[in-house]
């Protein structure tokens, strides 16, 4: 299935698969397969979908976190395009680098005296 994802910024990311002709949006089914062979749905206003659905192509609102993605996306609609038979689809985005967590540096000045006399006594 050839699968087009329309990137839209927000504050979440869409998660897509598919499995034989059932498509999962963030977690909600859509099966594909109640559309004739050769036929085409029209999806609801404020569906997932963009313009027409078949079984063979779907154009898809993809949600990303703007706040962690690089700010500069690709505008190639190729990177969006998908030939999916079956899986996940794999997200497009180019995401910032996940901040580094540090440990908080002690000052010698900042140590509990008490700490340090209770821990030698139980040595």
């Amino acid at each position: 299935m050839k699968i087009i994802l329309s990137p839209t910024d927000s504050n979440k990311t869409t998660t897509v698969s598919l499995s034989g002709l059932v498509l999962t949006i963030d977690d909600v089914e859509y099966d594909l397969s109640v559309i004739p062979e050769g036929g085409q749905a029209e999806p609801e206003e404020d569906s997932h979908f963009i313009g027409i659905v078949t079984r063979e192509s779907v154009t898809i609102k993809y949600e990303y976190d703007s706040l962690k993605a690089e700010p500069n996306q690709s505008t190639d609609w190729a990177d969006y395009t998908f030939d999916i038979d079956e899986g996940e689809v794999p997200c497009p985005i180019k995401w910032l680098p996940e901040p580094e967590v540090l440990a908080p540096v002690v000052e010698p000045d900042q140590i509990d005296e008490d700490l340090i006399q209770s821990e030698s006594e139980n040595v």
